[in-house]
């Protein structure tokens, strides 16, 4: 069984023009600690520094999966499916292994709790060929959307790599993606995961079935 962790990521608001570094950190026996193969990559934006072990793991892509609930967040407010980080999406009543999914939910709490039905909700109404359009737009993985149009984050050929993961998070606490700053804003706030006097931790899990024996998150 492989495991990636895909997405680690450290922002701060002090800028910097020189050019970046990269240094390369064995992080090897955390990950041996629980049996995995996997990288580590982080951007330390105040040193204008990439710090990462295992370059190449990083640099291959993997599905998405619920580390595309922040993209897609900002997708579905700006096509106004969903108007609000409150407002109420109703559970159908279809009972999910996930108990947290078994209730009605907002934007907010699907990302919580990584509600797969409300972001098939949404892909079902949004439709493909926008996807295709939002994605080439922020330059997000390889781009490439065959698979399931309502799945297609979960299964299929779309792929991204923890650098570009990197690459599409900068833009996005930076706002400078083609969209309104509004629904950026209210994505970031969404996934606070921790507070402090100085300091906030965001991020977003993400894991998958790549084959009977693979798994990656």
């Amino acid at each position: 069984m492989k495991n990636l962790l895909s997405l680690l990521f450290l922002l701060s608001l002090v800028s910097s023009n020189y050019a970046q570094k990269t240094t390369e950190w064995n992080f090897k026996p955390y990950f041996d600690r629980y049996g995995v193969d996997g990288c580590f990559v982080l951007f330390d934006e105040a040193n204008n520094e990439f710090i990462r072990y295992n370059p190449a793991g990083c640099d291959s892509g993997f599905i998405p999966a619920s580390t595309f609930k922040i993209p897609h967040s900002v997708i579905a407010l700006e096509e106004d499916v969903v108007s609000d980080t409150d407002q109420v999406i109703p559970w159908d009543g279809h009972e999910w292994q996930a108990q947290k999914w078994n209730q009605d939910q907002t934007l907010g709490t699907a990302i919580k709790y990584s509600c797969v039905w409300v972001y098939t909700g949404f892909a079902g109404k949004i439709g493909i060929d926008k996807y295709r359009k939002y994605v080439q737009a922020f330059d997000y993985g390889n781009k490439n959307l065959n698979g399931p149009p309502t799945r297609f984050w979960l299964a299929g050929e779309f792929r991204i790599s923890a650098n570009q993961q990197i690459a599409f998070l900068r833009k996005f606490y930076h706002d400078d993606l083609p969209v309104s700053k509004e629904s950026i804003e209210k994505v970031k706030k969404l996934i606070v995961l921790e507070k402090g006097d100085d300091w906030t931790l965001s991020g977003k899990t993400g894991g998958g079935v790549l084959n009977d024996n693979d798994y990656v998150m």
